[in-house]
């Protein structure tokens, strides 16, 4: 969306100029800087801004037909023209498209396009302009050819918390790691972005007059509370006027309009912990009233649809509502990047509990989806927003005979794992951390049957499995294999990568508690007597030995279609071990921060290599 501010452009070491030296050479050369394909003018984000957007998002990818469908997301100041999109078609004809109102509040109005694109052989740049008077930007995105491999993008914790050192981290809308996000994406133009969760920080819904009553009404309180209409008004503004400002945030904004997205959220985009506090307090009127304005917010800016329209605008879907049976009870996606790539990721917020994650409804919907994949599918990518494969955390009792509660609540509070807001609800201070994570002990058998049938698709349908996940502010790689080690990783179906990619804005963790996950990570068994599960020394240079690294950072993936002669050039190129022969593979690389955040730049990326059915990974700095 539309960013606030100018600034110095800035450059990054391999060189590489930003969206902001475009705009300013562009300026120089007496052009509006919205004239240069794929950047965005500068606007201001307060109230006093006129227009903000456009976001881009990646809906469907139809293999059969060839077409490309996705969406955009624009708001314009109530009163002003309904604007009009224009998308250049690639014989060069203007196609007209009239916008859906979604929905006004707050003196904006919020307009969704949808668009169409016919895929061609090779790879297209598609412009399109947004006219609403004054204004008449034009912007650029690429769809990749018919046979063409895709060049995709994985992110999460897309903001500071609360108490993050603003000054030491770039501020709350100075997303520096986009910048190498839209440096990646001039080298070689991504075809999506995937927001893994927490891609907006909403725990400061605390905060407001009326809520703070509530916080403050005693523990019995908590649950008799009333929702009030006061309640209400705070808390929706709250939430919209955070969204619109963070999604005008800067180089995350360009990243908006130019690269299509595919989101799903966890407990931030909601508050802190949600789902993992007990039954009376995530039944009471207050939650569910602060929950049903968070979804609201939600699919209007991350999905960009509404309550009503989101299984028929997104093909959306997961179990029906009981308040309402014509509405979705969470709203889980698949979307296939290719005809080889498919990314599913099920809703693990909306149904969440202390006792279950994901409901039972939507994994048998879900694998029957990933059973219907074309034949064309090798790759299944799994999205869990909490990784799935992670350093067991160790149970509340022995943490706190680890450490005094006080300095664990100090250490857990700057990390994914957030103090969250159970102190204000006279819950223990890590309850919630605990039975957030899938190795908490209430969650074993929904983890276990997961995998399970997660085996079962990779053997019947002949694909490989791979995780990707975030929420714990650190970058790493797990597995699940097979014990006893089957002598090629290709012809083990048990073989599942876990990609930990977090936070591409928000503070690492501290030292301390990365010696805490370091003293629990081991190799374990998941499921007896044939499963086991470990994280893998992926990282080499100063970081050799390394299985977590507490540096902000995102995931670049690039799917190769190649055959064992080019993969072995691959290998002298990039320094990637690879055993036997396949059709392709995904290759993962983690961009890391420099440890100096002044920097501000990524050292090198570090790369994974997962073959399609016949797996194999070993890593070392590019």
């Amino acid at each position: 969306m539309v960013v606030a501010g100018a600034d110095t452009p800035q450059q990054f070491a391999d060189g590489s100029t930003t969206v902001d030296a475009q705009q300013q050479k562009a300026e120089e050369q007496g052009k509006h800087p919205a004239e240069v394909p794929g950047t965005l003018s500068r606007a201001n984000a307060s109230d006093e801004a006129e227009v903000a957007g456009p976001a881009l998002q990646l809906n469907r990818y139809d293999i059969e037909g060839g077409v490309w469908q996705g969406s955009i997301l624009y708001l314009t100041k109530a009163g002003m023209h309904s604007p009009v999109l224009q998308l250049q078609t690639p014989d060069g004809r203007l196609e007209n498209i009239q916008p859906i109102l979604l929905t006004e509040m707050y003196s904006w109005s919020c307009w969704r396009f949808n668009i169409a694109v016919k895929v061609q052989q090779q790879q297209q740049e598609v412009f399109y302009t947004i006219n609403v008077d004054p204004f008449n930007h034009r912007y650029s995105f690429f769809v990749a050819g018919l046979m063409q491999t895709w060049h995709w993008g994985f992110h999460s914790c897309n903001g500071l918390s609360a108490d993050g050192d603003h000054a030491k981290w770039g501020g709350p809308y100075e997303f520096v790691l986009w910048r190498d996000v839209l440096s990646q994406h001039a080298k070689a133009p991504l075809h999506a972005m995937v927001g893994g969760g927490d891609q907006i920080y909403n725990d400061e819904v605390f905060s407001g007059k009326h809520v703070q009553e509530w916080l403050h009404s005693g523990r019995k309180g908590l649950s008799s509370y009333h929702w009030t209409d006061a309640m209400a008004e705070e808390a929706t503004y709250f939430y919209f006027t955070h969204y619109r400002q963070h999604w005008c945030s800067r180089h995350f904004a360009d990243a908006l309009a130019c690269i299509p997205q595919v989101m799903m959220w966890d407990d931030h985009d909601i508050f802190d912990g949600w789902g993992s506090y007990p039954h009376a307090l995530l039944t009471c009127s207050v939650f569910q009233g602060l929950f049903k304005i968070a979804r609201q917010m939600y699919l209007l800016f991350q999905q960009q649809t509404t309550v009503e329209r989101a299984a028929g605008d997104n093909g959306m879907w997961g179990p029906l509502s009981e308040d309402d049976p014509t509405h979705l009870k969470a709203w889980s996606l698949l979307r296939m990047f290719g005809p080889t790539t498919c990314l599913v990721a099920p809703d693990s917020r909306a149904e969440r509990t202390k006792k279950e994650i994901i409901s039972e409804g939507t994994y048998n919907h879900m694998f029957k989806l990933l059973h219907k994949l074309p034949s064309s599918c090798r790759h299944v990518v799994v999205l869990l927003t909490v990784p799935i494969v992670f350093p067991a955390l160790p149970g509340q009792e022995k943490v706190w005979r680890l450490l005094d509660n006080a300095k664990v609540g100090h250490i857990m509070s700057k990390t994914g794992l957030g103090q969250k807001i159970t102190d204000n609800f006279g819950e223990a201070k890590l309850l919630d951390d605990i039975i957030d994570h899938w190795d908490a002990g209430q969650h074993h058998g929904e983890r276990h049957n997961l995998i399970a049938r997660l085996q079962n698709l990779a053997k019947t349908k002949n694909v490989r499995v791979s995780f990707v996940g975030g929420d714990v502010h650190v970058a790493g790689v797990g597995r699940l294999y097979t014990q006893p080690k089957v002598h090629r990783l290709r012809h083990d179906h048990r073989f599942m990568p876990q990609i930990v990619s977090s936070a591409i804005v928000n503070a690492p963790p501290p030292q301390t508690f990365m010696n805490l996950l370091h003293k629990t990570n081991r190799s374990d068994v998941v499921m007896k007597p044939q499963t086991r599960e470990k994280m893998v020394r992926i990282f080499k240079g100063r970081f050799t030995g390394d299985k977590l690294l507490a540096q902000r950072n995102w995931c670049e993936v690039r799917e190769v279609a190649a055959t064992a002669d080019q993969l072995a050039q691959l290998q002298d190129d990039s320094s990637i071990l690879i055993t036997g022969d396949t059709p392709g593979c995904l290759i993962y690389s983690l961009r890391i921060e420099e440890s100096d955040p002044g920097k501000r730049a990524p050292h090198g990326a570090m790369p994974l290599m997962v073959q399609y059915d016949t797996g194999s990974s070993a890593i070392s700095s590019v």
